[in-house]
Formats: structure tokens, C-alpha cells, sequence
């Protein structure tokens, strides 16, 4: 079994900025671990998450505060978790538009897409971004059952692989950014 979590909504504000305050929105957003208890607090008590947790399974969270908070508060009763630098988030750079007013999730929206588009030139290549998730995939399976807390786009390329190699999902769980699947063979 292979646990796919994906971080709660981080506590910033989302309301429409210009560039300057959207490139310092997204800082906050990469450094807070400030998130949305409330998302958490409704899977831990469905029974997705019991079945997780009668597993035991070995967990390994991303080192970006919004995942690692989101690990402590799911996975808080056993007795640790792994802090695992390649399951950072895959790193965004806000597009420069001075001109432009948009709430932050429009921001990020663009500026993800222009990294998709090869126009924004962000620290990490979409081929090193595919070739770290794709690296991931052996290191999970030597596991029988393994959790990982990450972020969405990671996990994007992640489930491209996991779905390659024959997984398929048997479970899932979504509430605002927080997201739960259990993937099997």
C-alpha cells in the first residue's frame, strides 16, 4: 500500500494582489506551517484513515513547513516520521506581470503554467521534476506499506508513475487542499 497525501490549505491570504505582494505571498505560502486543522480533522475520523493507521505504515514527509505540519497532525500517533528532501515541492516562481491585480491562486495558476510552457524560469526543470518522482517509485515499493505527506504537483508526476507500474487507486479522501489516496496492485 502506497499513501499519497497531499498538504492542507496553507492559512495565507488569497484575496487579488499585484506582482510585488504575489511574490511574497508565495514565500509565506513555502514557509508557513499554518494550515487548514479543520481538513484534517474530518479524514482523521472517517474510515480511510483507520485503515491507514491499523497499517502502521513508514512515513516520509516533504521538508516544506505546510507538509511537515500536516504529517505531525495526521500521522501524530506513531513514533516518527522521515523528513525526505525529494518530495519538496517542485519549486514556483511567481510570473512577472507588474501591471496585473489577481487573487494569489490565479498567480500561482499562471506562473505554473508558464513553467509548464518552458517561460518561466524557475529553479527546477520539468525533466528534473519527472526524473525525481520517477526516482521515488522504487525507493516506495521497498516498503509494504509506506505514506508519503508532499504537495500537488509532485504528486501529479508521482501518480503518472504509480499508474504506469500498475497501481491503481482504492481509495480517496478530499477536503479543500488535503488530499488522501490509498494506491495498491
Amino acid at each position: 500500500m502506497i499513501v499519497l497525501i497531499r498538504h492542507a490549505t496553507p492559512k495565507i491570504d488569497y484575496s487579488s494582489c499585484n506582482y510585488q505582494t504575489a511574490q511574497q505571498r508565495l514565500r509565506e505560502y513555502n514557509q508557513t506551517q499554518d494550515v487548514e486543522e479543520q481538513e484534517i480533522e474530518t479524514f482523521l475520523s472517517s474510515a480511510l484513515f483507520q485503515e491507514i493507521k491499523a497499517r502502521r505504515p513508514v512515513v516520509y514527509s516533504s521538508p516544506v513547513g505546510r507538509a511537515e505540519r500536516t504529517c505531525q497532525l495526521v500521522f501524530g500517533h506513531i513514533d516518527g516520521y522521515t523528513i525526505h528532501s525529494e518530495l519538496r515541492e517542485v519549486g514556483l516562481e511567481i510570473t512577472p506581470l507588474p501591471l496585473l491585480k489577481m487573487k494569489i491562486r490565479t498567480w500561482f495558476l499562471l506562473s505554473r503554467l508558464a513553467w509548464l510552457l518552458r517561460m518561466n524560469h524557475a529553479q527546477e526543470k520539468i525533466g528534473h521534476a519527472l526524473q525525481r518522482s520517477e526516482a521515488l517509485l522504487p525507493f516506495l515499493e521497498q516498503h509494504d506499506d509506506v505514506a508519503i505527506v508532499s504537495h500537488g504537483y509532485l504528486m501529479h508526476y508521482l501518480k503518472k508513475h504509480l499508474k504506469k507500474n500498475r497501481y491503481h487507486v482504492k481509495d480517496r479522501f478530499k477536503q479543500g487542499c488535503f488530499t488522501a489516496e490509498i494506491w495498491e496492485k
